[in-house]
């Protein structure tokens, strides 16, 4: 890849068209990916995000904005995620890929600190703003419907199964370490916005036949994250998930993680929210560049 270069830019905000506005996502079907062999925007969203410095005047209009934006541009990026850990993990099932595994290992704390980043409405917000409008979607609207999400759980369970009685490479204890600690991280955070109900999949039917994906619910899980399927390359998924990273951390840089117009951090389960977690926080932006730098070290000659 090009170097990057160090002298720092005015970050204007290029992503959906004005300040945290939205854009659309494009990804294939799962395991329907193919190799472009063409590095140069994945390069150039990376040297952005490394050189840019924010305009600390631009801010959301409103908490709503702020937040609503958080949610649909945290999603989408751990959509666009999956299918590239969905790779790696792959690798390592295989053939026991060292690279492939501290990818993953990075990729899936980035989808830890995404969580976190979602996560951050006060409880109050989450009930106004952002449940309601996934139960009008539909009233037993589930992450389980993500179609990217199902291949990578079914990896990391085959993963922790394969090396349960077998010895293990220390990258491999580390993936299976930081797989639990995004599993802490799931669990935390539906604690914090929604302690003690149940989610809109078990308040509305309780049936475990819609939490199985179908291609009604994946088009409606999809639609509400505007998503768009099409044949597109492992590059332009980089790219994509690189540029949402971006954005996240410009908001970061600019809010925290806990606005103070709207600070939710009061309201973490302390119980569940242990030190793995507290650190998560700490280094967030760190952990969104290195999260960018695996997804594009992924980028080999094929999956």
């Amino acid at each position: 890849m090009v170097s990057i270069a160090t002298i720092s830019c005015v970050d204007t905000w290029d992503y959906g068209g004005y300040p945290y506005g939205l854009a659309p996502l494009v990804l294939p079907a799962p395991a329907c990916r193919l190799d472009g062999g063409d590095l140069s925007a994945v390069e150039h969203q990376l040297e952005l995000m490394e050189t840019a410095v924010e305009d600390a005047e631009v801010r959301a209009e409103s908490v709503e904005q702020l937040f609503w934006f958080r949610w649909i541009v945290a999603n989408q990026a751990v959509a666009a995620l999956w299918q590239i850990l969905d790779d790696e993990l792959d690798l390592v099932l295989r053939a026991e890929v060292e690279s492939a595994a501290r990818n993953a290992a990075s990729l899936l704390d980035g989808y830890s600190v995404l969580l976190i980043y979602a996560g951050t409405p006060t409880r109050d917000l989450y009930m106004r703003l952002i449940r309601p409008a996934m139960a009008r979607q539909h009233r037993s609207f589930s992450g389980r419907w993500a179609q990217d999400y199902v291949p990578v759980m079914e990896k990391l369970r085959v993963l922790r199964k394969v090396y349960r009685t077998r010895a293990r490479p220390d990258f491999v204890d580390e993936l299976i370490d930081v797989g639990k600690r995004n599993h802490l991280a799931h669990v935390a955070v539906a604690a914090k916005l929604v302690p003690g109900e149940e989610s809109l999949l078990r308040s509305h039917d309780g049936l475990a036949s819609l939490g199985e994906p179908t291609e009604e619910t994946v088009a409606l899980y999809d639609a509400f994250y505007s998503t768009k399927r099409e044949l597109v390359s492992r590059e332009s998924v980089v790219e994509q998930l690189v540029f949402r990273l971006r954005a996240a951390l410009r908001d970061l840089r600019t809010n925290g993680m806990y606005p103070v117009e709207c600070d939710s951090g009061r309201e973490k389960p302390e119980k569940l929210w242990d030190q793995n977690l507290v650190e998560l926080e700490e280094r967030s932006a760190e952990t969104l560049r290195s999260t960018a730098h695996a997804a594009a070290a992924a980028l080999r000659s094929g999956p």
